[in-house]
C-alpha cells in the first residue's frame, strides 16, 4: 500500500495540519479571553500567548525551519521595528525583546 517514506510524509502533513488548526484555535481563544475584559485572568491570556508561541515554533520545525532561524528572523524584524518606530514605548519594547532573546536563550 504505502512505503515507509510515504507514510512519514503523510504523518508529517497530518501533523502540520494539526499544528495549523491548533494555532488558529489558540488565536481565537486569545481573542475570546481578551474580549472578556476584566473577567479574563492574566494567567488565561499568558497561557494562550505561550501556546501560540510554542505552536509557531513547532510548525516552523515541521516546515524545515530551525528554532534558531526563527529567533534570528524575529530579531531582524525587531531591529527593523526599532528603525521604524517613533514611539519611545514601542522602541523600548523592541529593544527589551531583542535583549531577552539574545541573553535569555543562550545556553
Amino acid at each position: 500500500m504505502f512505503n515507509a517514506d510515504e507514510l512519514n510524509i503523510l504523518d508529517n502533513i497530518k501533523l502540520i495540519e494539526n499544528y495549523k488548526a491548533f494555532l488558529l484555535s489558540s488565536v481565537a481563544d486569545l481573542f475570546t479571553s481578551m474580549a472578556k475584559g476584566n473577567k479574563s485572568s492574566t494567567d488565561e491570556i499568558t497561557d494562550e500567548l505561550s501556546e501560540i508561541i510554542i505552536l509557531s515554533y513547532m510548525l516552523g520545525r515541521r516546515l524545515g525551519i530551525s528554532f534558531s532561524e526563527i529567533d534570528e528572523k524575529v530579531i531582524k524584524k525587531l531591529k527593523l521595528g526599532l528603525l521604524k518606530e517613533e514611539a519611545d514605548t514601542q522602541y523600548q519594547d523592541c529593544a527589551k525583546l531583542i535583549s531577552y532573546i539574545r541573553e535569555g536563550r543562550e545556553v
